[in-house]
């Protein structure tokens, strides 16, 4: 190889391989600076694709993991609100169960349920105030709310809180049949008890015999009801019309067979002959005696057998015709607020469309009660089989009647209807319109033949009132504000009477009549006790529902945290530089600089060859 000047190919290399090192040093270095190993395209193009999804997935996880921490935070204050109402209806059921005693009076009862309202209005004022963000969470309206919990669109948890307001929880339902008037053997089926399946009951006889009678279906129902959802109770009451008037009863008066005899009783039973007669045997007949706040003597079955009279417990006692033989009526209770099904004849179920119904929720209890509340929850002893249609003007009746069809009840030209009665001494101003073909009559005469009555005694007053009540064997209705009480002979509808002037408010009978608010009877405060139990049980289904939701949600987290450290250390594995091997690159890139800076001095110091030449 020659010595040239012009162009120093070592020196060339060496510097060459100066810039190589040096620019590998510099990234070196960089690397060490910056702790990655990519810190630009040009380190690595698909490595730093990659590694921006892997970071954009994990950055996303991040945040979904703070929605499912939201989310959770959200349903725990929903859970702790309703944890505080839980409380409240503990509170309102431990204040119905103590009313539901005959030793509170009136002003305590009144007393607990003006401490039930207040707790009611709280539990309201949770439920109207609990939010989040200003979002509320327990008034109904947080239904189907989605929380993020993905890497991509709509990867979502769903959740829903109920309503815990009084007017939305403690839906329980009542369902109360008609009086039964006859002895038999019954089967009752609950259809569907289940969703599915039905569950016949044993047979039972209604009778007036020990371990009989509607009580006895009672103890069957109650008896599966954790199975069945249904319980029973059962009213077996026999009321007089009128308060007790000075009688006699025959040498055969007898109640459920067993003789009590004759016996002399003053009004309002003042020498308690009669109610003490009837309980000396109570033992015996399983019925139990007394007045009521109102005088009218009140019988009782006490284990739910029926209650037969025979002989004559006397005019005086207002024992209607129709109720000389009675068995009461079957109230059932379903704390899903679902309809009961049931098949069955004997029991008072037989016609659905004659069972008294309704689906009653907690702030419902907080008021007075509507008849048809009250009658489908079982409060009252007796109730309307039909309303029939009259002129401009209605009649409802009472099972029993003697009625033999319905039609003879429908008013008009042809009807047969043309006796009036009244015991008033003048019959001016009782011009009544009956309905079409009858028009206005007036001048009514003075009689009770053919009435179905001993004695006008027997009928009850009529007074000037808007509602229709029934009453024992008189079917009543309205016209123009009269009161008209229809009687009923043994062959059918006869005569309409029209009495006189004595107020309904002192001889009014507990059928068909609105009732007090909730704990202020023993009834009520019962049926207040089986609400409160329902808003529990719908309560405890929100906060387990939610419960639910949380476990889903605590999972989710837990598996997208692991994903995301997954994700990272992906991530890190193709961004992050290894140390260890970087400075090793950096030690051979340093020392070949400097070994470069060397062989270029070297390269150029060969040139100084040449001048020896030229000496």
């Amino acid at each position: 190889m020659g010595l040239r000047i012009n162009t120093n190919i070592g020196a060339l290399n060496a510097h060459n391989n100066m810039l190589i090192n040096s620019r590998g040093l510099d990234s070196s270095l960089e690397k060490l600076s910056s702790g990655l190993r990519i810190n630009s395209a040009k380190d690595d193009a698909s490595g730093m694709a990659i590694a921006d999804q892997l970071r954009s997935q994990a950055s996303t996880l991040g945040q979904a993991i703070n929605n499912g921490n939201d989310a959770m935070s959200i349903l725990q204050v929903a859970d702790k609100a309703m944890d505080e109402q839980l409380k409240i209806l503990d509170t309102i059921k431990t204040k119905a169960t103590q009313a539901a005693q005959d030793g509170q009076s009136t002003k305590t009862r009144n007393m607990l349920q003006a401490d039930i309202n207040r707790l009611m209005e709280e539990l309201d004022n949770i439920a109207n105030t609990t939010s989040f963000n200003g979002k509320q969470l327990l008034s109904g309206g947080f239904i189907n709310q989605e929380f993020q919990i993905g890497v991509s669109s709509n990867q979502t948890i769903k959740a829903s809180i109920g309503s815990t307001q009084t007017s939305k929880i403690g839906l329980t339902r009542f369902e109360t049949g008609q009086n039964v008037l006859q002895s038999g053997e019954v089967n009752m089926v609950l259809r569907n008890y289940d969703g599915v399946n039905d569950f016949n009951f044993p047979r039972v006889t209604i009778s007036t015999s020990v371990g009989t009678g509607l009580g006895a279906l009672a103890e069957e129902i109650n008896r599966v009801a954790d199975l069945t959802g249904v319980r029973a109770s059962f009213n077996v009451q026999t009321m007089g019309s009128t308060p007790i008037r000075q009688g006699v009863t025959s040498e055969d008066f007898s109640i459920n067979g067993v003789i009590i005899g004759k016996i002399e009783y003053r009004d309002n039973d003042s020498n308690n002959a009669l109610v003490a007669a009837i309980n000396s045997k109570k033992d015996t007949t399983g019925v139990e005696a007394a007045r009521d706040a109102n005088g009218h003597l009140l019988l009782t079955s006490i284990d739910g057998r029926g209650i037969k009279i025979t002989g004559s417990v006397g005019a005086g006692a207002g024992i209607p015709i129709n109720m000389l033989e009675n068995y009461g009526r079957l109230s059932l209770v379903k704390n899903n607020g679902g309809d009961i099904s049931v098949e069955g004849l004997g029991f008072g179920f037989d016609d659905d469309k004659l069972v008294s119904q309704a689906s009653v929720s907690l702030r419902e209890t907080k008021g007075k009660l509507s008849q048809k509340l009250a009658d489908a929850m079982g409060f009252n002893s007796f109730e309307k089989i039909a309303t029939i249609t009259v002129g401009v003007s209605s009649i409802s009746i009472l099972q029993g009647t003697g009625l033999s069809t319905y039609t003879q009840l429908v008013y008009g030209a042809g009807s047969g209807l043309s006796t009036f009665v009244t015991t008033a001494a003048s019959n001016a101003g009782y011009n009544i319109d009956i309905g079409p073909g009858l028009g206005v009559l007036s001048n009514m005469s003075l009689a009770a033949a053919g009435t179905g009555f001993s004695s006008l005694a027997d009928i009850i007053s009529v007074v000037k009132f808007s509602a229709v009540y029934d009453v024992a064997l008189n079917a009543v209705s309205t016209y123009n504000g009269e009161l008209l009480i229809a009687t009923a002979a043994a062959n059918g509808l006869s005569t309409i009477s029209l009495l006189g002037v004595e107020r309904l408010e002192e001889r009014k009978m507990q059928i068909g009549l609105e009732q007090t608010a909730g704990v202020t009877t023993l009834q009520g405060a019962m049926s207040v006790m089986d609400v409160a139990e329902t808003a529990i049980i719908n309560l405890d289904q929100v906060r387990a529902d939610i419960g639910s939701v949380q476990n889903q949600l605590q999972v989710t987290i837990n598996n997208i945290s692991v994903t995301q450290v997954n994700l990272k250390s992906a991530e890190s594995t193709i961004r992050d530089v290894d140390f260890a091997a970087e400075s090793a690159n950096f030690s051979k890139h340093n020392i070949l600089a400097q070994s470069g800076s060397y062989a270029l001095a070297q390269a150029n110091a060969s040139q100084q060859h040449v001048l020896q030449l030229l000496q």
